[in-house]
């Protein structure tokens, strides 16, 4: 064989074996999943008993359920999980009475 020829085929051999070994140590990116509602703990301090829809509505935004029959309880929900480790939640439910806001049930988990 001609040492131009074998020089060629080993360094070919030689860079893919490297490119082996260094695919493996490279971690694969995650991406960072948030769904529902954002709840800013400033925002959900601000709550009080007597708000009516449309201030907890500025307040929060939009919720991610409310029940058709009964639209006096409204539900937020928000999600995250980054770069694919634990999945940290928050969950509130908000009761109205006569449009005013009466009982505040919430939990992070």
């Amino acid at each position: 064989m001609n040492k131009k020829y074998l020089k060629t085929i080993t360094t070919i051999a030689t860079t893919l074996l490297l490119g082996l070994c260094l695919s493996g140590c490279i971690r694969p990116y995650k991406v960072d999943v948030q769904q529902g509602n954002v709840l800013d703990k400033q925002a959900l301090l601000q709550l009080q008993i007597g708000m009516s829809k449309n201030q907890v509505q500025d307040l929060l935004g939009t919720p991610v359920l409310t029940d058709v029959v009964n639209s006096n309880q409204w539900v937020y929900v928000y999600t995250n999980q980054i770069n694919g480790g634990l999945i940290t939640k928050q969950h509130v439910e908000l009761f109205f009475r006569k449009d005013k806001l009466v009982e505040i049930k919430a939990n992070s988990r």
